[in-house]
């Protein structure tokens, strides 16, 4: 039997993304080979596509941070799952494909009533959303908070679970897509104005508590100058490999001013590697409040797992509000 997948042989844009076809093999003794359902599609994939991003394995390799699938065959030295059993993981690579095969350690049982298209959208961007709140923040009912990118993956996902933990939340956007925001009970943010910041300080003369920032650049130095004396901001996602090194160098130089403000940075990659159990904690926390109706991704756009490519460059536009999702081409929930 073969199967199909989405392979990345030489860094550059969307099109560098090719369909190739494989011979399906059998899982090794501690794999699980994984039908995949849905799979997110998310900055990450951009910056391994381009070659900045520390975690991308050696070209050629499949892309597909985040997978939804169902268990297809078993290794002979695996447990707690059997075939059928609807399951999700943090691939990181891999899953713009048909078929992955991933070790039991990373992999997560998907409630029943959860759809995979849903279940995808919640592996990454909610798992980073949650992480920054409560382990790296430990934010509380009734906190301040800037959220930049609000209408992104992440930053929607920060809207949706900051709605949920009763927070004050602003969140920047281009206007198009204020009503959006609105809509989660945040004042939306004109970022394009030249004055937003001003306007800011003015709604919010004591300062923020919290800025999380996943743009970059000048947006550090706006953040921090809105947080109030000892707020706190977080950065996540560059955009660039200089953006990463120069955006290090602001949060450094910023946390030694004496007026008790700090900055730091979060990836959920490297909180994987070093806190595995935490982030697969926080995955199932996630899936019982997507399963309980408490939170709803914002997928904007679904696409075949094999039109990754377009889906990229959809993604590269710009113009993307929440999660794309790609989708088995056989799916049937």
């Amino acid at each position: 039997m073969k199967y199909k997948s989405v392979v990345l042989t030489q860094r550059g844009g969307p099109e560098v993304l090719k369909v190739q076809e494989k011979v399906l093999r059998a899982p090794q003794s501690k794999e699980f080979q994984i039908k995949v359902m849905a799979c997110g599609v998310g900055k990450t994939d951009v910056a391994m596509r381009y070659g900045y991003y520390p975690y991308a394995p050696p070209l050629p390799f499949v892309p597909g941070y985040e997978i939804v699938g169902s268990v297809s065959a078993l290794g002979s030295a695996v447990s707690n799952f059997k075939v059928g059993d609807k399951v999700a993981a943090l691939s990181v690579y891999g899953g713009y494909a048909e078929y992955i095969f991933l070790e039991e350690e990373h992999l997560v049982r998907v409630p029943d009533s959860v759809r995979p298209d849903e279940a995808a959208a919640i592996i990454l961007n909610y798992c980073t959303a949650y992480q920054m709140l409560h382990r790296v923040l430990d934010l509380k009912r009734g906190d301040t908070i800037l959220i930049t990118g609000a209408s992104g993956g992440v930053g929607s996902a920060l809207l949706d679970l900051g709605k949920l933990a009763g927070l004050n939340m602003y969140g920047t956007a281009s206007a198009a897509k204020h009503e959006m925001i609105a809509n989660q009970g945040v004042v939306p943010i004109d970022y394009k104005a030249k004055d937003w910041v001003k306007k800011l300080k003015k709604m919010e003369p004591q300062g923020l508590d919290y800025v999380i920032d996943g743009i970059g650049g000048a947006f550090i130095n706006k953040g921090f100058s809105l947080l109030k004396k000892g707020g706190k901001l977080v950065e996540y996602g560059y955009p660039s490999f200089t953006g990463m090194l120069s955006g290090l160098f602001t949060l450094k130089l910023y946390s030694l001013y004496p007026n008790g403000k700090k900055g730091m940075t979060y990836g959920i990659s490297q909180k994987y590697k070093k806190d595995k159990k935490s982030v697969i904690e926080d995955m199932k926390t996630l899936f019982d409040l997507l399963s309980a109706g408490k939170i709803q991704p914002l997928i904007t756009q679904r696409f075949s797992i094999l039109e990754a490519a377009q889906a990229n460059q959809q993604l590269e536009s710009g113009m993307v509000s929440g999660k794309i999702v790609l989708v088995s081409h056989d799916h049937d929930w």
